[in-house]
């Protein structure tokens, strides 16, 4: 697939031949840019680069060589404006290569990064033995929108997930669950019904820590005779344990059925205790770690990183998250030789994942500078923070339920669509789908950096910034299609190719911005922020919006009429595909 920027590039690469020492094809792309105005060109070339080889004025370099760069093609005219140079695509040509790109292929190749890598994800890390809820959706959603988007950029991209099994917390769940009965446990729910217990264990200790402060001890003791009994393999408590995992276990595969979320290898905190005092048995002996008031460190501060004493063994003799972190770094690179090791973990963790580079630098891993930490913001309800500790959040199996009845409640009230002849079957599978739009694009609508509202009403607002808004867009253009007629992709470049009255403001707009998608993936991968596309796919929608107000499709003649049909099929696959990369799948009736 030819795109407008190859076309520029190939223009440029003639017009500058004959310059000694021209910059090459590369460092040419690399100067690109888009003017901030459309009405300035599709691509701009600054001439500032090429003023001390050839000795003269910038604007005057733009000039002369406005004069010698031939148009045809994708390229309908070149302009010179002050030191830069614009570019101005012939709208056809361009929506019929791109229409031709997507029916061979050639538009998903254009996505991809000229340097593909193996990376790993690692997002969710879900805890067993306490509730899955809202909060911990951002990372569902920002992880798997990641490993989508670098699967479109062309790398092979392993999805990992990371389950906090094991640990005090889990033994204060258990710890409850043994006084209130395990045949009290509900038939559904149970993980939110573990949470519960874990919530209770929780208030109890801290109630007894305010209050009398040696029955606290005395029940924190009692916990963790719980934690070493599983560790030391006692039949009761282990065979309860590992019941009460697999409910757990169980809740969360239904969790990414849902979603649409899907992992290529787990990890568990259960199975890195014993490598966990190995490594730190080793390093120790190796003097790299070193003993602290009966504690194990690797001393950062020393080092010079200045991240003080990162603490690799407590001195009960206990792992921290660091250990496990520390074993689990190397058996990504070493058993699943990977380049890029990427790690979706709150904001609040930027300290540990400090430490973590650091230790593994000091540990003489190489890989250390390819480990990348992104860091996300939290969810807040309207009333403020969610704690699972505290039992102030939205379960999943609620926050399902409610979102489901809150878009049922206002797709049968929108008077806009005729749906009395859905089946029950279709309108379950819309719902579901415009659930899962609505959740993921409100984790995604805003960057990692910033703090999300979870505001059910707004998320399912048929109108407005919304994944609902998106979906609708979709079903839209499905629509426009099902009228116009089945058509051959090749028919509708051809159309658009030979149409001389394509080309209106509109129309240009939303063909610049879908031509703009490879862009946008590539920023997401360097940023490693999906709100970027999630943020072009919403003004995809608007422009859209606006072609289709301004701009008739169905009423219009030949070959205007298949010109834009062909324009609705492109922006029906483009956008498409950017909703799928966000994790969010169309419909096609709304």
């Amino acid at each position: 697939m030819l795109t407008l920027r190859d076309a520029v590039l190939d223009a440029l690469e003639a017009g500058l031949s004959d310059l000694p020492e021209a910059p090459d094809r590369a460092a040419l792309a690399g100067m690109l840019s888009r003017p901030p105005d459309a009405s300035r060109g599709d691509l701009a070339f600054p001439c500032f680069p090429l003023a001390k080889a050839l000795k003269t004025a910038p604007p005057k370099i733009a000039t002369e060589l406005a004069g010698k760069i031939s148009t045809g093609g994708l390229v309908a005219q070149v302009v010179a404006a002050g030191p830069y140079l614009n570019f101005f695509g012939a709208p056809g040509a361009v929506l019929a290569e791109l229409v031709r790109g997507l029916g061979d292929g050639g538009f998903d190749k254009s996505l991809e990064s000229p340097t593909p890598q193996r990376s790993m994800v690692e997002f969710s890390q879900p805890n067993t033995h306490k509730v899955f809820h809202v909060g911990h959706l951002r990372n569902v959603a920002v992880g798997d929108a990641l490993r989508r988007a670098l699967s479109a950029r062309g790398h092979d991209v392993v999805a990992a997930n990371y389950y906090g099994d094991f640990g005090i917390d889990v033994a204060k769940c258990l710890w409850r669950v043994r006084q209130i009965g395990i045949d009290q446990a509900p038939a559904e729910n149970r993980g939110a019904w573990l949470g519960k217990a874990y919530v209770e264990a929780t208030a109890t200790v801290t109630d007894l820590e305010e209050g009398d402060k040696p029955a606290a001890d005395a029940l924190k003791a009692e916990i963790r005779t719980i934690l070493d009994g599983i560790n030391a393999g006692d039949p009761e408590l282990t065979e309860l344990y590992k019941t009460t995992r697999q409910w757990c276990l169980d809740e969360f595969a239904e969790v990414y059925r849902w979603l649409d979320v899907h992992f290529d290898t787990d990890f568990y905190e259960s199975e890195l205790e014993a490598p966990g005092h190995a490594i730190v048995d080793k390093f120790l002996k190796d003097g790299l770690f070193e003993p602290s008031q009966g504690a194990v460190i690797c001393d950062l501060e020393k080092r010079a990183y200045k991240l003080g004493p990162a603490l690799v063994r407590k001195s009960d003799g206990t792992s921290l998250y660091l250990t496990w972190d520390l074993v689990l770094a190397g058996r990504k690179f070493d058993e699943f030789n990977i380049e890029r090791s990427i790690y979706v973990v709150g904001a609040e963790q930027k300290y540990h994942f400090q430490q973590l580079f650091a230790t593994l630098q000091v540990m003489g891993y190489e890989r250390a500078k390819d480990c990348v930490h992104v860091a996300y913001e939290l969810v807040m309800l309207p009333e403020g923070k969610m704690s699972s500790r505290k039992g102030k959040s939205i379960p999943f199996s609620e926050l399902k339920d409610t979102l489901s009845a809150a878009i049922e409640h206002k797709m049968r009230s929108d008077e806009r669509a005729d749906r009395s002849g859905w089946s029950e079957d279709q309108w379950r599978t819309t719902i579901d789908r415009l659930a899962v739009a609505c959740l993921r694009y409100g984790m995604l609508s805003v960057s990692n950096t910033t703090r999300v509202i979870f505001d059910i009403d707004a998320w399912t607002s048929l109108e407005g910034e919304s994944g609902a808004y998106l979906m609708y867009g979709l079903a839209r253009i499905a629509g426009i299609q099902k009228k116009g007629g089945a058509s051959d992709p090749s028919a509708l470049a051809d159309a658009a190719a030979t149409c001389a009255e394509f080309g209106e403001e509109a129309e240009r707009a939303l063909l610049t911005h879908l031509t703009r998608m490879s862009d946008v993936l590539a920023q997401v991968e360097r940023d490693c922020d999906p709100s970027l596309l999630a943020t072009w796919v919403f003004e995809g929608t608007k422009h859209f919006s606006r072609f289709y107000h301004e701009c008739p499709v169905l009423k219009a003649e030949e070959p205007l009429r298949s010109a834009r049909l062909a324009l609705i099929y492109a922006t029906s696959e483009v956008l498409g595909k950017g909703l799928r990369t966000l994790g969010i799948e169309p419909v096609d009736e709304m």
